[in-house]
């Protein structure tokens, strides 16, 4: 008996060691992943993160229908409501309604076909689908277009051939660069874009500056600290929002010195630099309105989101470790990056944009301050759409919400 007794206990002992080892390198290693992949703004290589990739290939196509084999896709736009393209080797097809759909593959309308698609072809979906001035669609980044102006700059008039300048603002920092459209009386929509930007290749942004334009609207598409070649946040790591809303208050006074109707307009990551000028400034003097799609409000939500995502095997009640190991080893506060009752509490006009199947930031978000705000707060929820395809959804409907948003702050 005694020597079973002494059996056990090191057993016990021996199995608490191997937990403990365990916890310690999980912790470390997804610890790791969530700054590399959200954190660090030296713009490493990501790709490996997660599992999602894009593997897709073509299994039949007509004059009228596509049909796709979409074993994994990074961004999930092909088995997605809406207008999307298709690109391939020899070919790019602009893609529309989904006609069936059962378990990866997935019939769709075919819009338009440029070049060639045939069986078997390898091919990749993008949301990066614009519409000419002859109103017909057409794909950013393929041979027959490349939206740029130089390599790998995207410009106003590259993308929405829109004339512009490029101008600076002046935050705590330092000096930012920004485009600056040159059409529109009606005042300026300040683009807010998420982690790890380049204003020279904000292609959203880019690409809505065009339909803005045609509503009277001039652009103003900004960097901000921890951006590709401008000045880095002093404590070393993307902060959505606690630190980057200086920023955001000196584009806004820059852009004051042009119209007295600025709009703020944030994308994904860049919803946290936006939420957080309005709990610290939140002067209602200084901007009339603010357009949100698929916005980070509160940056730990979403990393949850995106790690059940690309980790699915892995038990959620792990993530409150994953997060306290975070906290511990980088000096992060995520409570800090929560401003979801700043956006509550705020009476500055809102449009939110977001859709249900954003497996990078949670529509569950945006739903609940969608419910907690009873006024100036117009919420446009879609079903069956991603992260930042809200106009990919109906490209009609999107601008006329712009629309109605924008003449409601008259």
């Amino acid at each position: 008996m005694c020597n079973e007794g002494v059996f056990m206990k090191k057993l016990i002992y021996i199995l608490l060691s191997f937990v403990f080892i365990v916890l310690a390198a999980g912790g470390w290693y997804f610890s790791g992943l969530i700054y590399e992949g959200g954190l660090n703004p030296e713009f490493p290589d990501t790709d490996e993160i997660g599992t999602a990739e894009d593997r897709i290939l073509v299994s039949s196509i007509d004059e009228n229908t596509i049909t796709l084999n979409v074993e994994e896709e990074l961004w999930g736009v092909l088995l997605e409501k809406g207008i999307y393209g298709v690109r391939g080797q020899n070919g790019d097809a602009v893609v529309g309604e989904i006609i069936s759909s059962q378990n990866n593959i997935v019939k769709r309308e075919l819009i338009k076909l440029t070049g060639t698609l045939v069986p078997g072809d390898k091919v990749n979906g993008t949301n990066l689908v614009t519409i000419d001035e002859a109103g017909s669609y057409r794909i950013l980044g393929t041979s027959s277009w490349s939206g740029q102006a130089s390599e790998g700059v995207y410009t106003p008039e590259s993308v929405s051939n829109l004339d512009y300048e490029i101008i600076s603002y002046t935050s705590n920092l330092g000096e930012f660069p920004s485009y600056l459209t040159t059409e529109g009386d009606k005042g300026i929509v300040i683009f807010v874009h998420g982690f790890r930007g380049d204003y020279s290749r904000e292609v959203f942004a880019l690409m809505r500056s065009g339909d803005l334009n045609d509503l009277g609207y001039r652009s103003m598409i900004i960097s901000y600290r921890n951006d590709r070649g401008v000045p880095k946040d002093p404590s070393g790591i993307y902060q959505y929002g606690t630190t980057e809303w200086k920023d955001i208050d000196g584009a806004i006074n820059e852009a004051l010195k042009y119209t007295d109707k600025v709009i703020l307009f944030g994308t994904s990551g860049g919803g946290g630099p936006i939420s957080s000028w309005l709990e610290n400034v939140g002067d209602k003097n200084k901007v009339s309105g603010i357009i949100y799609e698929a916005p980070v409000i509160s940056f730990w939500e979403s990393v949850e989101v995106n790690g059940g995502a690309r980790f699915p095997w892995l038990p959620t009640q792990l993530f409150s470790y994953f997060k306290l190991v975070t906290e511990i080893r980088y000096g992060v506060d995520f409570s800090a990056m929560d401003f979801r009752e700043a956006v509550i509490e705020s009476d500055i006009p809102v449009l939110l944009f977001h859709g249900d199947d954003d497996e990078w930031v949670p529509v569950e978000m945006s739903d609940y301050i969608a419910s907690m705000r009873s006024t100036n707060l117009t919420y446009v929820r879609y079903e069956n759409v991603g992260h930042v395809t809200s106009w990919n959804a109906d490209p009609a409907r999107y601008v006329k919400e712009l629309s109605t948003f924008l003449d409601s702050l008259d």
